[in-house]
């Protein structure tokens, strides 16, 4: 007989064993996690480990994923608080929400940490990338079009992609971009949104 297993009760415990993951690997620093040290850091089974995820590299995904979320709350947040100031500062800080990745030392280890406990490129990483554009690519596109973009949606497109590689360069080279190569960043990208649309030449 099949036991059933509840919804809630797996959710629960997934983000159970994420956050005890993502503890252990950032008290460990460069050390691998073991899933047995998870699963007893959560005071959870390896059953119910393995019923959220399939291995340790899909808990890294998970966790992965589940920062892109914030990301993407974040930026968004900030594009919020910004709704009286105009698009440009809108678009100035959601940009410079994106790139506090890097700037923020706690949040950059964070980030290299998490990614150097996956043994082998996580399967589906690929889509993590493109849906983090696409959600970024959404929150910037107001601004884009009331800063005079031709096609908004592709200027912000470009504008996410450009601004992730950037914090991926940052992230990968350890280096805590300067308050003059965020604004460099920043003023590059804007004047990008506001460029013609060679298309239409």
């Amino acid at each position: 007989m099949t036991r059933r297993t509840d919804p809630v009760q797996e959710a629960t415990d997934a983000e159970a064993l994420m956050d005890a993951g993502l503890a252990l690997m950032v008290e460990n620093g460069g050390r691998r996690t073991r899933v047995a040290d998870i699963v007893s850091a959560a005071g959870l089974s390896n059953d119910a480990f393995y019923r959220s995820f399939d291995s340790k590299e899909a808990l890294v995904e998970a966790i992965v994923e589940r920062g892109a979320r914030t990301v993407v709350g974040y930026v968004r947040h900030r594009i919020a608080q910004l709704a009286g100031e105009g698009p440009e500062a809108q678009l100035r800080a959601g940009l410079a929400a994106v790139v506090r990745q890097a700037s923020d030392d706690a949040l950059a280890r964070q980030t290299r940490i998490v990614l150097a406990n996956a043994t082998v490129p996580a399967p589906h990483s690929g889509h993590v990338s493109v849906a983090l554009v696409d959600a970024l690519a959404a929150l910037f596109a107001q601004p884009a079009a009331e800063l005079g973009a031709a096609d908004p949606m592709r200027a912000a497109r470009t504008t996410a992609a450009a601004v992730l590689a950037s914090l991926q360069y940052w992230l990968f080279t350890q280096e805590v971009p300067s308050p003059a190569e965020v604004e460099h960043l920043v003023g590059f990208l804007l004047a990008g949104v506001r460029a013609p649309d060679s298309r239409r030449r």
